[in-house]
């Protein structure tokens, strides 16, 4: 019976991903300029009814602790948020739903341990050489006709974006060899068309793990392993300081500017700083600040602290306030800022046990998902988007396949 079921949740999540990928990820913007944005809430929404099904078919009905535990700590947040009335109750909402997708997607894969066959791998494989050619001739249209990006992604990083999931959807799929790390290095080039500093980064720490990382490489810290995180890390940096000086040097007090004159990407990790004072130790609350919905239903912190005057950032014009993710934490306090990194801190020690046990492509796979949220945050909501959900559905897909076997 047991088996029955698994199967069922294998073959239904296989469709799933299909689905998410096609619609969630390639076809999104189109869709979305079309007039409907509910897809990856539609995806979100059936995850969570296979997620029911797994639960509620078993005895006992097994239920992750940690996933408990995250699931309580953004109840309170809800209920905080409604407490001190952050914003309005449906802006309020709307961003618990947000904030909250991306953890529901790892841990409902987490849970569901889902198994795909050789064949599904291999159909698989072939949707990501079909999607790569689509995205690698958006990205040469864009070249030609930057008017032309809206007719697809609708702006050039998420051309990247794309190019990293199908790069990954692929290494996932594929047995591993030097070959095929090559392909997955080919994909995830084609987001080398869009010169965006973060892809970059991304792409030369991805192209360093990917050969370093492998079954002869111990875990210890000596010299060697030392000199290559250290490096990585320089490269890494080196690729991506044209933007981090435009934004966060030209674009705040290096060039002489004042709070006034800021660029709306700095002004916003500027202003986090004294909400985090101000709003100890629990934040401002939901819908409040650089968000989505902060923006949609503008929020009275915006006023408060002068930033309604600021380009991007005004109630006139909130294009900028869903701009970047980290200032986003200030909704959340210094408390809510611990926890965020003490949620990608366990996963990456959980990754790195996972390679001492013999789980090279899947901890390998796991720390360049964590990394790319990482990088992410640092000037794009990507996580609490639709290309956010497909990740940490594979990065909840990765930790499954851990829990499963034993590698000798």
């Amino acid at each position: 019976m047991e088996h029955k079921q698994q199967a069922f949740i294998n073959r239904q999540f296989f469709n799933l991903t299909l689905f998410t990928l096609i619609f969630g990820v390639i076809f999104y913007d189109s869709i979305d300029a079309l007039g409907f944005s509910y897809v990856d809430e539609i995806c979100a929404l059936l995850l969570v009814l296979l997620f029911g099904y797994k639960v509620f078919q078993t005895k006992s009905w097994e239920f992750d602790r940690t996933f408990l535990i995250v699931i309580i700590v953004f109840l309170f947040y809800l209920v905080y948020s409604m407490v001190i009335k952050s914003n309005s109750t449906g802006a309020i909402l709307k961003d618990f739903i947000i904030q909250f997708k991306p953890y529901l997607s790892f841990f409902c894969v987490y849970a569901l341990r889902p198994v795909w066959s050789d064949n599904q791998k291999a159909l698989l494989r072939q949707i990501v050489v079909l999607c790569s050619l689509y995205v690698f001739l958006a990205g040469v249209a864009w070249l030609f006709d930057a008017a032309l990006i809206k007719y697809t992604f609708g702006h050039m990083s998420r051309i990247a974006t794309a190019s990293s999931i199908l790069a990954l959807l692929y290494l996932y799929c594929s047995h591993y060899t030097k070959a095929d790390k090559y392909a997955f290095i080919l994909i995830l080039s084609i987001g080398l068309l869009t010169a965006r500093s973060k892809h970059f980064g991304f792409f030369v720490a991805s192209l360093l793990l990917v050969f370093y990382f492998n079954q002869s490489i111990q875990l210890r810290f000596n010299f060697k392993n030392i000199f290559f995180i250290v490096t990585a890390l320089a490269l890494t940096i080196l690729v991506a300081w044209n933007k981090i000086y435009y934004y966060f040097i030209t674009g705040g007090f290096g060039s002489g500017r004042s709070v006034d004159e800021m660029y709306a990407r700095m002004a916003l990790y500027y202003f986090s700083v004294p909400i985090i004072k101000d709003f100890i130790p629990f934040g401002s609350g939901f819908a409040s600040y650089a968000t989505f919905t902060s923006g949609e239903s503008y929020s009275p912190i915006y006023v408060k602290y002068g930033m309604n005057y600021l380009y991007g950032l005004s109630k006139t014009n909130p294009s900028f306030l869903s701009d970047t993710y980290y200032p986003a934490l200030a909704q959340f306090g210094i408390t809510g800022v611990v926890l965020f990194f003490l949620f990608w801190f366990v996963l990456f020690r959980r990754a790195v046990k996972n390679f001492i046990k013999g789980f090279y492509k899947e901890s390998v796979m796991a720390v360049m998902i964590i990394l790319f949220f990482l990088i992410e945050c640092t000037s794009d909501s990507t996580l609490t988007h639709n290309r956010g959900m497909f990740m940490m559905m594979m990065l909840g897909l990765l930790f499954a396949d851990c829990k499963k076997t034993v590698r000798p």
